[in-house]
């Protein structure tokens, strides 16, 4: 075993490989992604990006159902009472605080729209900053006009919060919009805003004038933000990341030109971890090249981003920011997501895949792109599985490991370059516990610290070793290991003591003196990882989260694929994702 204190490996395998891979198991490609995520946590709501508000006759004012960052009755408020025609009048909580019925519409002043929303367009959220935006008709002739604006956590037994007086000052007969900030009040699901129009008098909820007006929106905030909340799953597609934390949450950074980060994110790229896509109840997030897919706890997956090949699951290849459910799958237990396509285990132990197929990596028999998911086979008794770039890993219950896919540089490990499009047992591999997929080789553990390996790659023997059927690369001396996979890239993650050993180089990456993260060719701890949960290894670069439910990011690529704005490339030691 190599000792990473007596310096690494600088043996670069760059020119073999860039050779090899070239028809291999799906050779180096820039979009893709790693294989390993995990790790449970909670979350919440329906997603949805702009809700058009609704009239509830039960509250007697218009409301948005579901979590957003906009809720907007775009006309629906226009108007005032009877004298000035409004749609439900008079769209207050309970019916209560009529409108005033003096003057004209030609001549008189009404509220036209309210409307609630984040000016980042994260979600409405208690305890965050909101805007409100009031469009209000002005007068023919000139009065003291007054808008207040009001807040109300409880929408069963309204108490109202003054949060500002606004003076309009438009043009006789113009539409004027005016806005205000405040702080969505915490402790409640349902809230409300008032906007208030009087003229002259004293600001109150309801007030009593001939010509006043008064209009509520009623909005469901996203429970409070949790600062530093633990993350409990990570996901590394090619240039993008995800980050479910212990508070619910949904977090993005990196590449959203496909819009895998979700709606409400930046339309490029993130540099710093956003909160965008809205889930409840998520088990654990997953990424393919360019999309995102969220277990939820329920066994529905919900997937979004890019959808080229079918990888949403939901019959179209249209991208979509907002989450879709996948087709006709429930009772889920886990997922694995490859460079463009999907599988999943259900709780009756069957697989069942979809996406790309162009190498029989779904495992149906055919090469056809699924953009709903197909069953792999007549596979049963399945436990975990692994994706690759263009194969498929499964493991079943006893101990057997089951392959299918692109075969070209050995990755079935049956001593062949032959694809096959239905799964094939792997021979004389039994007493397996953990699996990994990677673009031209495969990895297990055997009991709880063999290390296996078939197909090109950083076998954990060699940076370029080259195994047509399983061989053991290595074997620690104690410990129980799980393994996971990248392009050129491996690590395998002690469960007892929660340390994290590394081997293979990224892109090739440049010679590192750090005594950090290893890039050898044989497995070394990552020294200044401990209590380490969980692993993610996407394109160009690994990541992992600890107990303490922070996030660290290492390998090749530019800053903003890690989340951090510290201080040097993250190319030689990790770099702590900035969670806020």
């Amino acid at each position: 075993m190599q000792s990473i204190g007596n310096g690494i490996v600088k043996k670069k395998w760059a020119g073999l490989l860039g050779t090899l891979l070239l028809a291999a198991c799906g050779a180096p490609d820039p979009a893709a992604p790693g294989v390993g995520e995990e790790l449970p946590g909670v979350a919440r709501a329906p997603i949805t990006d702009t809700i058009s508000a609704a009239y509830d006759s039960t509250l007697k004012a218009f409301k948005c159902d579901g979590l957003t960052w906009n809720c907007d009755p775009y006309k629906y408020l226009d108007g005032r009472g009877q004298v000035i025609t409004e749609y439900y009048a008079p769209s207050t909580l309970g019916g209560t605080c009529l409108d005033g019925e003096l003057g004209s519409y030609m001549d008189d002043e009404w509220i036209s729209k309210v409307r609630v929303f984040t000016e980042d367009q994260t979600p409405l959220t208690q305890g965050r900053p909101a805007s409100i935006e009031v469009t209000v008709q002005m007068p023919v002739t000139p009065q003291a006009n007054f808008l207040d604006l009001y807040a109300s956590s409880s929408v069963t037994s309204p108490s109202w919060t003054l949060l500002t007086t606004l003076t309009p000052t438009g043009a006789a007969r113009s539409l004027q919009t005016l806005k205000a900030t405040f702080t969505v009040p915490a402790g409640s699901k349902v809230q409300a805003v008032r906007a208030a129009l009087r003229r002259g008098g004293t600001a109150s909820p309801c007030t009593l004038g001939g010509y006043d007006d008064r209009d509520d929106l009623v909005f469901t905030p996203a429970p409070p933000y949790v600062s530093g909340a633990k993350a409990t799953s990570v996901a590394s597609g090619s240039m993008h990341s995800l980050a479910l934390r212990a508070d619910g949450t949904l977090w993005g950074w990196g590449d959203n030109y496909s819009s895998q980060l979700g709606a409400g994110a930046s339309m490029y790229v993130s540099t710093l971890p956003v909160q965008a896509t809205l889930l409840s109840g998520v088990k654990s997030v997953h990424a393919t090249s360019d999309s995102s897919l969220a277990l939820r706890t329920d066994g529905t997956v919900w997937a979004w981003g890019g959808n080229s090949t079918g990888v949403l699951g939901n019959g179209t290849t249209t991208t979509s920011a907002n989450p879709v459910q996948v087709s006709g799958l429930t009772s889920v237990t886990a997922l694995a997501a490859g460079r463009s396509h999907v599988l999943a285990l259900r709780s009756d132990g069957t697989v069942w895949a979809w996406g790309d197929n162009s190498r029989g990596q779904l495992g149906d028999g055919t090469r056809i792109n699924r953009t709903r998911p197909v069953r792999v086979g007549t596979l049963t008794g399945v436990t975990a599985l692994a994706a690759g770039r263009n194969h498929s890993l499964v493991l079943r219950n006893d101990g057997t490991v089951w392959t299918w896919g692109d075969n070209s540089m050995g990755c079935l490990g049956n001593g062949t370059t032959i694809a096959s499009s239905v799964p094939i047992k792997v021979a004389a591999m039994t007493g397996v516990t953990s699996i990994a997929a990677s673009d031209s080789f495969s990895l297990a553990i055997r009991g709880t610290r063999e290390l296996w390996g078939w197909g090109f790659g950083p076998l954990g023997d060699a940076l370029g070793s080259h195994h047509p059927t399983p061989a053991r690369t290595y074997l620690w001396s104690t410990g129980t290991f799980s393994v996971f996979a990248g392009p050129a890239h491996a690590v395998a993650l002690e469960r007892t003591q929660g340390t994290a050993w590394s081997w293979g180089d990224f892109n090739f990456q440049p010679n590192c003196t750090s005594p950090t993260v290893n890039y050898g060719a044989l497995p070394a701890p990552i020294s200044g990882l401990t209590g380490v949960s969980g692993v993610s290894i996407g394109e160009r670069y690994a990541q992992v989260f600890l107990l303490d439910g922070t996030v660290w990011g290492w390998g090749d690529g530019v800053i903003y694929q890690k989340g951090t704005d510290q201080g040097g490339t993250g190319n030689c030691a990790p770099l702590k994702v900035a969670l806020p």
